[in-house]
């Protein structure tokens, strides 16, 4: 038992200095974008999903509602993003993309791509499979 206990500890260790990894290429290419990591997930966010709750993405990004409100607030003052309230629940608020905003993000995710598939660009197709079954099977 206390090898399987180590074994996980272990597995714990790599997939920490896998993702500061990968957290580090972003930041700095964020940082390039004047956009801070969180900025960018919100606006990654509004991309794919069009207008969402901030509630949603909170849960999305697996965070406070107030680091939320916060990172809005400032995609907001930047022109990048828009509050609409709810037409169905006045107590909801989403958020949503302004043009600047969808300019900004489609700018940025070609170069995010290729740099992300340049980090993973060291597994083959099969072991990328592979690990997002894992990874899958993990977060179940």
């Amino acid at each position: 038992m206390a090898d399987k206990k180590q074994s996980a500890l272990d597995l714990w260790e790599r997939l920490s200095k896998a993702y500061d990894k990968v957290r580090k290429v972003q930041s700095k290419q964020m940082f390039e974008q004047k956009l801070t990591t969180p900025q960018f997930g919100v606006l990654e966010i509004l991309h794919k999903m069009g207008p969402v709750p901030l509630k949603r993405i909170s849960e999305e990004m697996m965070v406070t509602g107030a680091n939320i409100t916060c990172v809005v607030d400032n995609l907001e003052k930047e022109g990048f993003v828009k509050r609409i309230p709810s037409k169905e629940d006045r107590r909801v608020i989403h958020a949503d993309l302004t043009a600047q905003g969808r300019v900004k993000i489609e700018s940025i995710l070609p170069a995010y791509a290729d740099s992300m598939a340049a980090v993973i660009g060291s597994l083959s197709d099969h072991e990328q499979k592979e690990l997002t079954r894992l990874l899958n099977k993990l977060q179940q």
